[in-house]
């Protein structure tokens, strides 16, 4: 992964969706997120992180928010970074 298909830090990425480093760290722990090699995200993972947010925001248990989370990562798939441009 480069910096154009994964443009976001880990820094980024909390603010933007307004998660904590230690919840993202978590989702990241549990397979459910795969940042590059220094910590950058893709448009795709900030997107899961945006779910993950609103349904929290929403009274949702932490522990649906990783089992639905999973079933979207795995219904989703691999992206290929070539299929971006």
């Amino acid at each position: 992964m480069t910096a154009a298909t994964a443009p976001f830090s880990m820094t980024q990425a909390g603010h933007i969706t307004g998660l904590p480093k230690s919840y993202i760290q978590a989702l990241i722990s549990d397979d459910l997120l795969a940042p590059s090699r220094d910590m950058r995200f893709t448009f795709q993972d900030l997107v899961l992180l945006q779910a993950a947010r609103r349904l929290l925001d929403s009274g949702v248990p932490s522990y649906k928010v990783v089992a639905a989370l999973a079933h979207v990562r795995e219904s989703l798939g691999p992206i290929d970074p070539k299929q971006l441009n």
